[in-house]
């Protein structure tokens, strides 16, 4: 089979990061975190990862995570990673601030055509880096710099998380 007939090949929109059904794909991009993340953890360092999600989507986090005695409130975004490099911010829920030990993943994704699997990668921000806070502003920006430097893999953000 040639590359361009295989289902994940250069006529697949995914493949070259486009989106058509944004939330869908977010959805996909938080199950495939969350797997690559639970899988790491049990089978590889054999601690369990609780995962709670609100019911109701105005506390700024996405997530609520627990290891190793330790709870987060993650904020996930998500963004292709062959992608444009110009628009390198984030606007992130106000709220967030509002819970202990939050944070924010920056989930980079692509489509592998081979395999036609995602392949994750991951940039990392908590409080400490964050600007200060804005009484009243319902969002902050997050900027390149306010992450982690380099991607992260998984077990460089399970270390970051727990």
């Amino acid at each position: 089979m040639q590359a361009q007939e295989a289902p994940c090949g250069p006529g697949n929109p995914l493949v070259v990061g486009q989106y058509v059904d944004s939330r869908y794909d977010e959805n996909l991009i938080e199950h495939a975190f969350l797997s690559e993340l639970l899988q790491y953890c049990r089978f590889v360092v054999d601690k369990r990862v609780e995962v709670l999600r609100p019911d109701v989507d105005a506390g700024g986090y996405d997530l609520v995570l627990e290891a190793r005695g330790r709870l987060r409130h993650v904020q996930l975004k998500s963004r292709w990673y062959p992608g444009r490099k110009r628009n390198r911010t984030l606007d992130v829920n106000s709220r967030l601030h509002d819970h202990p030990d939050p944070c924010v993943v920056w989930t980079f994704w692509e489509v592998d055509p081979a395999t036609c699997r995602v392949n994750l990668r991951y940039k990392y921000s908590e409080a400490s880096d964050w600007p200060p806070q804005v009484v009243g502003a319902s969002t902050f920006q997050l900027a390149w710099k306010d992450f982690s430097p380099g991607y992260l893999g998984v077990a460089g953000l399970m270390a970051k998380l727990f």
